[in-house]
């Protein structure tokens, strides 16, 4: 990206975390506010194209030369999911972890019904048992504000630029 007469370095941020944090939202409305390209590696396709063949899918990311958000309901079952992550965040992606407020993110879990609410509740206990925090060591970000409600996308664009 040109500013002026200087050369900016992309922001590239890696969004994944605990379920009903707003991810992919969030990726949305970067990308709508702000320019920024939203990959959101739950959608087939993109997801088939990471896993598959990761080195050229993320160097495309980093060819395109833009402000680039990349989201994901990050599934701890999957194992190639891990190394996707270390792979995404050793290529100059800031890897964020969504966590905070979890009575809020199951409340919007619960509120988007696209799965059963135990589905919640066993993602989190896979998260904690395979110590996803201490293998992929990403900055962790409260995507809620203190009453529980989701920060605006101007307030989380700041914090994660701060991160």
């Amino acid at each position: 990206m040109v500013t002026g007469f200087y050369m900016t370095t992309p922001k590239l941020f890696l969004l994944t975390g605990i379920p009903g944090t707003g991810k992919t939202t969030y990726g949305d409305d970067l990308a709508k506010l702000f320019g920024f390209a939203h990959y959101d590696i739950e959608d087939p396709a993109t997801g088939e194209r990471l896993i598959s063949d990761s080195t050229s899918f993320i160097q495309e990311l980093l060819r395109h030369g833009k402000d680039t958000v990349v989201t994901w309901g990050f599934n701890p079952v999957h194992q190639p999911s891990v190394s996707a992550v270390l792979q995404l965040k050793n290529s100059g992606f800031k890897l964020i972890w969504f966590d905070g407020n979890r009575p809020a993110a199951l409340r919007a879990f619960i509120k988007r019904a696209t799965v059963p609410e135990v589905c919640f509740y066993l993602q989190m206990y896979r998260i904690e048992v395979m110590e996803i925090i201490n293998t992929v060591k990403p900055a962790i970000v409260n995507p809620f504000n203190e009453q529980g409600q989701f920060k605006s996308a101007e307030e989380l664009l700041q914090e994660l630029r701060r991160s």
